[in-house]
């Protein structure tokens, strides 16, 4: 990104759209403000002598920066999300986690390098590694990566008396303009009153985006090109709704988004108040995936009917520490009570696999997809863990007509789901003995991503309330291919003829039962526009997605004509 063209003006340069993916909906128009680019650190070799003295000088930074996150952590604990604190408190983690500063301290010795390049050369390590993942979630913990490191080097570059970068604030009704999606930055957009925040990032997953839809901030990403067509103070358009990008907008451009300035939410061809349907009139239901309270708003504007995967594992990840009982049931009835008369799927803690953090469960196993995790770890490791979950999720549903579910994940047995059942009726009986309130009409489910379940789908329906097939995991264990190694991803494909047999057997037992509408799909599968025709084609009639892939996966849904195929 740059600040300046030669003399100043860039009217010249003319009007320039560009599209990216919805964030937070909404539209505003305000001048460009741009952030901070990424530091260009050098290499320099220093003498043995002061190998230690730069360890030293790597320490005390990062010390600096804990110092500093603990501040904001302090500032906003009670002026903003509960989420927001959460989240810095994370990064409070990540710091205070040995591998990274020893991998750093190592390489400074090892190789007699300045700390700047020993920290850019091991985050690249770590960054490569989130990158290569297949779910979206875990990917966008790069950006987590980047911007520690952002913060160590700052620190680093203040003590040695340099300025870092420039030390202006925007002005209200600016727009945010940045290459990445850093916590910080939707903090400053919040606190500095910034109309809306543009990025060329695709982390549209990141804790900066789940800031930005919290705070109500219209918001897209993953704009190619963002960085080389604006320049500071031009004036621009974020049209969130439609996930489009204006810069230096003509006349028209910018009456015709002034007279939509007042239209809240999602344009209506988005909206579907009665739900969806194909050409031929073929009902389907799309419910949100989500890992936080406040993404509902941004889920419930899109009109997504529900949660169908509330993935509460980051909970625990983003704070680095499993959540007490009463700060669970807090978070489960912001979530229920906001979902009246909606299906709410609430999936247990899956730690473990590519889900770990050195606070919470650390899986040393050779390959831990194949290891301890999920409901084993809740059955064989974690079971007072999961019975206090499970208080929660009961007590928060009390007194709710929210369709409320516990879901299991990486079953592999229906042994699993009976103990499973019996734990969870334990924890009724001693609510009962208490007195305490809570739901008895509360549906338990099962996660279908171990072939010998979905092999064995018919038993597991007799046990279970619902299932969701999670596609992403089902296709890496069903095809041997560990999703996050590169060297396997061919073998990674959805649309193998094998794994549609897979696909197809589960969705055929169902319906031989007449439980189709029990059945939901989740995972890639189910956010991939074309996944999701092949999906339907095959009987599936349920999807639970990323909200923001929604415009294309309904765009997909009322193109199709399953009457047409079948003829």
């Amino acid at each position: 990104m740059t600040d300046q063209v030669e003399g100043g003006n860039t009217e010249s340069l003319g009007e320039v759209i560009l599209k990216g993916e919805t964030i937070c909906p909404g539209i505003a128009i305000g001048p460009a403000f741009l952030l901070e680019p990424e530091f260009l650190v050098a290499k320099k070799n220093i003498p043995s002598d002061k190998v230690g003295p730069e360890q030293r000088r790597y320490t005390a930074a990062v010390r600096l920066v804990q110092e500093q996150f603990a501040e904001r952590v302090r500032e906003i604990q009670d002026a903003t999300l509960p989420e927001a604190a959460a989240i810095f408190s994370a990064f409070g983690a990540m710091l205070s986690d040995a591998e990274l500063t020893e991998s750093v301290l190592g390489r400074i010795s090892a190789e007699s390098v300045n700390a700047e390049w020993a920290l850019e050369e091991e985050a690249k390590k770590l960054i490569r590694l989130f990158d290569a993942m297949a779910d979206p979630y875990l990917q966008a913990r790069a950006e987590d990566v980047r911007e520690l490191v952002d913060s160590i080097l700052r620190a680093l570059i203040r003590a040695e008396g340099t300025q870092a970068g420039r030390y202006v604030s925007p002005e209200k009704g600016q727009v945010l303009v940045s290459g990445h999606m850093f916590p910080r930055a939707a903090m400053q957009a919040q606190q500095d009153g910034a109309a809306a925040f543009a990025t060329e990032s695709n982390a549209l997953f990141a804790h900066a985006a789940i800031l930005l839809r919290g705070f109500r901030i219209p918001s897209v990403g993953g704009i190619a090109g963002l960085g080389s067509v604006v320049f500071e103070g031009d004036n621009i358009i974020v049209n969130a709704n439609e996930g489009v990008v204006v810069v230096r907008p003509s006349a028209e451009s910018i009456e015709e988004h002034t007279a939509r300035l007042d239209v809240p939410g999602l344009p209506l061809e988005v909206r579907a108040e009665e739900g969806w349907a194909t050409r031929d009139g073929t009902h389907v239901h799309l419910l949100a995936n989500i890992e936080s309270p406040d993404q509902l708003d941004f889920a419930y504007e899109s009109g997504l009917e529900g949660v169908g995967l509330f993935r509460t594992e980051f909970l625990a990840l983003t704070s680095g520490s499993i959540p007490s009982e009463e700060k669970q049931c807090g978070v489960y009835q912001k979530v229920i009570q906001a979902s009246s008369g909606k299906r709410i799927c609430i999936r247990t803690f899956d730690i473990g696999a590519d889900k770990q953090s050195p606070t919470l469960y650390r899986n040393v196993a050779r390959n831990p997809a194949m290891g301890t995790r999920g409901i084993r770890r809740h059955l064989s490791a974690d079971l007072d863990e999961f019975k206090t979950q499970v208080r929660a999720i009961l007590r928060a549903a009390a007194g709710s007509n929210a369709d409320v579910g516990i879901l299991l994940p990486v079953v592999t047995t229906v042994d699993e789901v009976k103990l499973a059942r019996q734990h969870i009726e334990t924890v009724k009986s001693e609510l009962n003995v208490s007195g305490t309130p809570y739901s008895n009409e509360t549906k338990v489910g099962v996660m279908i991503e171990v072939p010998a379940a979905a092999i064995a789908i018919k038993d597991m329906l007799a046990e279970a309330d619902f299932v969701s097939v999670g596609t992403n995991d089902l296709l890496q264990h069903f095809m041997a291919a560990d999703r996050d190694n590169e060297d396997v991803l061919k073998y990674n494909n959805f649309e193998h003829p094998a794994f549609l047999w897979l696909m197809r057997h589960i969705i055929d037992q169902a319906a031989e039962l007449g439980r189709v509408e029990d059945v939901t799909v989740c995972g890639e599968a189910a956010s991939r526009a074309n996944l999701v025709v092949i999906m339907l084609r095959l009987g599936y009639r349920a999807f639970s997605i990323a909200p923001v892939a929604l415009a294309g996966v309904q765009q997909a849904i009322e193109r199709l004509d399953l009457c047409a195929d079948q003829a």
